[in-house]
């Protein structure tokens, strides 16, 4: 984990790219999974684990879908 904040300019035209939209959107989704997954466990699993299970077990259909 980072011990500090870091703050990094985005320029609009990267606002509106297809990356961003699939990053933000992969944010979007890790955020729902941690959520359901500390409900799950009855604790906070954490962003680290968060990323970890969705990367491994959803992301690859997720972008697939994401792409059609």
């Amino acid at each position: 984990m980072l011990p500090r904040q870091i703050n990094i300019y985005v320029d609009e035209r990267f606002k509106r790219s297809k990356m961003y939209l699939i990053l933000r959107q992969e944010q979007v989704e890790i955020d729902k999974l941690k959520w359901i997954e500390s409900e799950k466990a009855g604790r906070d699993i954490g962003k680290h684990k968060a990323v970890f299970l969705w990367t491994r077990y959803y992301r690859g259909k997720w972008l697939k879908e994401f792409n059609e």
